[in-house]
C-alpha cells in the first residue's frame, strides 16, 4: 500500500510523508505555521541555550506546547485524498494515543468522503490503540460498513456499534444505536429514550434526535434537536452539531416548515470556522442550498469548497447538477467529466453525464457513458439497473430486460423495494410479472 501511495506523490511530498523525524510529522499534523517555527528554531540550534538540548527534545517541547494551545486542523497540503492516505499509512505502525487521534480524524474524514475501505482500515487501527476515548470512531467505522454498496457489511456495522457500547458504555453510542433497533420490547426502548433525552450531554441529545428521525418520529426529533442546540453557548461546538444540521435539512426536504437560513446556516458557518478543512461541513452547506433550490449559491459554495478540496468528486457533481439547473449544459458536462476523472468508479457522475447527453440527443455518447458504469464499478448492481433503464429508453428491450433481471437478483432487500417504486423500475417489474418469471415472482 505504501508503494502505491508514494507513486501518486511528487518527490517533495514523499519526503514529507515518510521521513520519520519529529519535525516532519509535526509539519504534517499541525500545519505550515508550526513548520515555520521549526525552521526558525533550527537556525538557532547551535547558539545559546539551544546547544545543551538534543534536537528531538527541543522539538517535542515546542510542538507539544503549541498543539495544546493552538486550535489547528490539517495543513493546506493535507486536503487531498492522497495526502490523507499518505499521512494515515505512515502512522499505522505507531502505538501511541497521539497517532490514534490523527488516525481517528483522518478515518472520519475519509468515511465522509466515501473512501470506505481505507476508512475502515484506519479507524480499526485507531480503535486498537485507543478503544475507550472516542465513541464517535465506532460510529464512523459502523457507517463505513453500512454505506458499502458491494458486499454485505450491515451485520459488521451493527456488531461494531454493539462492541463500542460494551467497550465504552457511551450514551452517545446508545442514542445512535437506537436508529438501528427494530422490534424488541417497546417499553424498554421508551425507557431508554426517556433516559437519554434527560442527558446533560448535548451530543447525546443530538444523537437521540437523529435516531428518532430515522425511527419515524420527525416532530419529536425536531423538538429534541432544537432544544439541544439552544443549549450551546456562543461559538460553542458539540459533537453531533453537524448531524443536527443534516437532520433539519432532510426534514425541510420532506416538507416540514423549517427555516434553514436561520435554524441551520449559522451553525454550519460556525462549524466551518471551527474546522475549515473538514469536508462534511462544507458538503452540508451545499446540500442545504440544494434543498432550497438556490442553484447559484450551490455553485458558489461548491466552487469555494473545491479551493480547499480540489479532488472532491461529489462537489464536482454538485457543480454539474447546479450548472444543468442554471441552463449551462457545457459546464455541466465539464464538471461531470472532472468528477469521473477524480474517481472513475463514481457511478452517479456517469449516470448524470449520460442523461445530459441523452437530453441533448447525443445517444452514441450517452450509451457509451452508461455502458462504462458496468466496467468502472462491476460490483455496483444499482449502476447496472441504470444501464438497463437507458437501454429500454433506447429501444433495446431484450438486452435491457436481461440486464435488469440479473442486477435485480443481486440487490439487497431495501434496494429492491426502492427499485419497485422507481418509475423505470415499475415498467420492468410489470414486464417481468407478465412473463411470470420465477426470479421475480418468488
Amino acid at each position: 500500500m505504501l508503494v502505491q501511495i508514494t507513486n501518486t506523490l511528487e518527490n517533495d511530498d514523499i519526503q514529507k510523508a515518510f521521513v520519520g523525524d519529529t519535525a516532519t510529522l509535526f509539519y504534517r499534523f499541525r500545519g505550515r505555521l508550526f513548520w515555520k517555527v521549526w525552521q526558525k528554531v533550527r537556525k538557532k540550534m547551535y547558539f545559546g541555550v539551544f546547544r545543551i538540548y538534543p534536537t528531538t527534545k527541543i522539538l517535542t517541547r515546542i510542538f507539544l506546547f503549541l498543539s495544546k494551545h493552538v486550535n489547528t486542523t490539517f495543513s493546506a497540503a493535507q486536503h487531498t485524498i492522497a495526502e490523507l492516505l499518505a499521512t494515515a499509512y505512515t502512522l499505522l505502525p505507531n502505538n501511541d494515543k497521539r497517532s490514534a487521534e490523527h488516525l481517528g480524524r483522518i478515518g472520519i474524514e475519509l468515511e465522509s468522503r466515501s473512501r470506505l475501505p481505507h476508512a475502515r482500515v484506519i479507524l480499526e487501527r485507531a480503535l486498537q490503540i485507543d478503544p475507550l476515548g472516542h465513541p464517535e470512531w465506532y460510529l464512523a467505522l459502523a457507517f463505513a460498513h453500512f454505506r458499502e454498496v458491494a458486499g454485505n457489511f450491515a451485520a459488521d456495522g451493527e456488531r461494531i456499534m454493539v462492541d463500542g457500547i460494551e467497550e465504552t458504555d457511551s450514551d452517545y453510542l446508545k442514542a445512535s444505536y437506537l436508529s438501528m433497533l427494530e422490534g424488541g420490547d417497546s417499553t424498554e426502548i421508551d425507557e431508554m429514550i426517556a433516559y437519554l433525552a434527560a442527558s446533560e450531554d448535548i451530543a447525546v441529545r443530538f444523537a437521540l434526535g437523529h435516531s428518532l428521525l430515522w425511527r419515524g418520529e420527525p416532530e419529536r426529533a425536531y423538538s429534541l434537536l432544537c432544544e439541544a442546540v439552544m443549549g450551546l453557548g456562543e461559538e460553542e461546538i458539540a459533537l453531533g452539531l453537524d448531524s443536527y444540521c443534516g437532520a433539519l435539512n432532510w426534514m425541510r426536504g420532506q416538507g416540514m416548515a423549517i427555516d434553514l437560513h436561520n435554524e441551520v446556516l449559522p451553525y454550519l458557518e460556525r462549524l466551518i470556522r471551527f474546522s475549515p478543512t473538514t469536508y462534511n461541513y462544507r458538503a452540508l452547506k451545499i446540500q442545504m442550498y440544494q434543498t432550497l433550490k438556490d442553484y447559484q449559491q450551490v455553485r458558489n459554495v461548491a466552487l469555494e469548497t473545491l479551493t480547499v478540496f480540489p479532488d472532491e468528486e461529489t462537489t464536482m457533481v454538485a457543480l454539474g447538477s447546479a450548472s444543468e439547473k442554471l441552463g449551462d449544459d457545457t459546464r455541466a458536462v465539464l464538471w461531470y467529466n472532472r468528477a469521473i476523472g477524480a474517481k472513475p468508479s463514481y457511478a452517479r457522475a456517469r449516470v448524470m453525464l449520460g442523461k445530459v447527453y441523452e437530453r441533448l440527443g447525443n445517444m452514441d455518447a450517452a450509451e457509451q457513458v452508461f455502458r462504462e458504469i458496468g466496467t468502472a464499478y462491476p460490483e455496483y448492481y444499482l449502476g447496472k439497473l441504470e444501464i438497463a433503464y437507458f437501454l429500454r429508453r433506447l429501444g433495446k428491450h431484450s438486452e435491457a430486460a436481461s440486464l435488469f433481471r440479473f442486477a435485480y437478483d443481486h440487490l439487497k432487500t431495501f434496494e429492491k423495494a426502492n427499485v419497485e417504486q422507481h418509475p423505470d423500475g415499475k415498467l420492468f417489474m410489470a414486464d417481468m410479472f407478465r412473463m411470470d418469471l420465477p426470479i421475480l415472482v418468488n
